[in-house]
């Protein structure tokens, strides 16, 4: 059986344009598509409930794949910020940079940029796997609250500040922030970054990362 596929040119559609055609799709049972567009548009792919595939190409504005339940994204190109945010199942792909605030607020699913990242990467992850193919900026982990952060190359200042669950694992240089400890990985956590980096072909060795947890439960109340 033939899977129907949805082709949207959008350089010259607004994002209510765009995501009305996936609505209207979606509800013929359309479960994939494809989406070209330069214009840099916010909020496209958001609030899908379904289990649908979306390749972008091109270059997209902020919040690409928020509030999502379910869709995989694959993005070639640059996106902007927020990534994915407050995603709760799903996978996003971003062969491409990307901007500030990648995974923020993410419940669940995963997120690959297979390239840098700005600034407050994984804030309030409450679950998510989130894995950075290059470095990345300040304040990354910000009250990260369970799920993996995963950077290959450098981060900023405050990586993991005031981090309360969870683990951040990073391989190049970095300064930790309020509440984070170093401590070397353990083998589950080399099993766990092989399998992951196997799965989303990212170059890296999973023995040259160190990891990051929280010093206290509490640290509110030291």
């Amino acid at each position: 059986m033939t899977v129907q596929e949805l082709k949207i040119a959008g350089d010259d559609l607004s994002t209510r344009d765009i995501n009305r055609k996936i609505k209207e799709a979606l509800n013929e049972n359309i479960r994939r598509f494809s989406i070209e567009s330069n214009a840099e548009l916010d909020s496209i792919v958001v609030g899908i409930r379904e289990e649908a595939e979306f390749i972008l190409n091109g270059r997209f504005g902020d919040f690409v794949g928020a509030l999502n339940h379910g869709p995989r994204i694959e993005i070639h190109g640059k996106t902007g910020r927020y990534v994915g945010n407050n995603m709760t199942s799903g996978e996003i792909v971003v062969h491409g940079n990307a901007d500030d605030g990648v995974g923020f607020g993410t419940y669940n699913g995963t997120i690959v940029v297979h390239g840098d990242a700005g600034d407050g990467i994984g804030q309030l992850n409450k679950g998510g796997v989130i894995i950075i193919e290059g470095d990345i900026g300040d304040l990354a982990g910000l009250y990260m609250l369970s799920g993996d952060l995963i950077i290959t190359g450098d981060a900023g200042k405050d990586l993991g500040d005031w981090i309360i669950g969870g683990n951040i694992y990073v391989a190049g240089d970095f300064e930790t922030g309020t509440n984070a400890k170093v401590v070397e990985p353990e083998k589950e956590d080399v099993d766990k970054l092989s399998a992951l980096f196997n799965q989303y072909s990212v170059d890296a060795s999973p023995e040259e990362f160190k990891k990051i947890q929280r010093k206290e439960i509490r640290p509110f109340y030291g």
